[in-house]
């Protein structure tokens, strides 16, 4: 059986999709408008209203505006409360998420610190500083916090999970495995928690157990076509082509499949099978032809180097 290691499958997991459900919000963008005069009235009237907001109810807002992912208005009601009550525990941890789900990390950590300060021993606060350094890489780092904010909260599955997603990337499997398992447990009913253990057994090379996994998920969210992504990837990387295509194709159509497909065998150093589906994909539909034609040609000079460095290629194992 071929697998492939941590830094491989990351690899393709950017090409074509897969997801870890961390918990982490998506990048918002946010898109600028010329003011005129109408919306400059209306911003006077907002910031009125604000004003005579109590803390209380700019906090609930800013609260609830967080966990819509509306950023914009999270932080608008956020700032205002921040001139109201700058030393609010739970302002600062708000405050602290919302630049999580901005990818700001230096001020997240600032604002995760003014809470510890405040209160040393809040578990949410030191679950915020780990998700943080884990994001920005520092795993070690990151379970230092992780383990502290484990040891006042020993079965939160948010703290687990991020444990677990540290022992995967420092390629530790066991640990990471008994804890998706454990966040399982308690989650039995969440897809995250069994897309997340799925995922970890891709990394593993353990596809029958990731398919197991990937179908219980999407048992309990059918609709979910991320989930569908990382279950038709590990139906192909187990041999099972037909199940994996038409997966792709129920989401990405049928020339996105093939294209998936043959990034999936690229990586695996399948050549053969992976210039077939790069090709079957320029068949199927022309305006795929741009992504299609770049693989197919970035895999011909790979295949060409090859020929020429038989051992070129690290990481996948026979």
């Amino acid at each position: 059986m071929r697998y492939l290691t941590l830094q491989v499958f990351i690899l393709l997991s950017a090409a074509i999709g897969l997801l870890l459900m961390s918990g982490c919000a998506p990048r918002t963008r946010i898109v600028a408008a010329q003011p005129g005069l109408e919306k400059k009235t209306a911003e006077v009237d907002t910031a009125k209203r604000l004003e005579n907001l109590p803390v209380e109810v700019l906090l609930d807002k800013g609260r609830t505006y967080l966990e819509q992912q509306n950023l914009p208005l999270a932080q608008l009601h956020l700032f205002k409360a921040l001139t109201k009550a700058p030393g609010n525990i739970e302002l600062y941890q708000l405050l602290g998420e919302l630049f999580v789900q901005k990818n700001q990390w230096g001020k997240a950590k600032t604002a995760f610190a003014e809470v510890l300060k405040l209160s040393p021993d809040d578990p949410s606060a030191l679950f915020g500083l780990g998700k943080v350094y884990r994001l920005e890489g520092d795993c070690a780092e990151a379970g230092n916090y992780l383990q502290l904010a484990r040891h006042l909260t020993p079965d939160n599955p948010d703290v687990l999970t991020e444990m677990a997603i540290c022992h995967d990337s420092l390629e530790q499997s066991a640990q990471a495995e008994e804890f998706y398992l454990r966040v399982a447990e308690l989650r039995p009913m969440n897809p995250s928690s069994f897309n997340n253990l799925g995922f970890h057994y891709l990394i593993q090379g353990a596809y029958p157990q990731a398919i197991d996994a990937f179908l219980t998920g999407s048992r309990l969210r059918p609709e979910d076509r991320l989930i569908k992504n990382n279950l038709a990837a590990a139906y192909i990387l187990n041999g099972d082509e037909g199940r994996g295509l038409s997966l792709f194709e129920n989401s990405i159509g049928q020339a996105g499949a093939y294209n998936n497909a043959g990034y999936i065998y690229m990586v695996q150093n399948r050549w053969q099978r992976a210039e077939a589906a790069f090709v079957k994909a320029l068949e199927l539909s022309p305006s795929y032809y741009v992504k299609a034609a770049k693989n197919l040609d970035y895999l011909r000079r790979i295949s060409a180097y090859q020929n020429t460095q038989p051992s070129a290629t690290e990481g996948v194992s026979n």
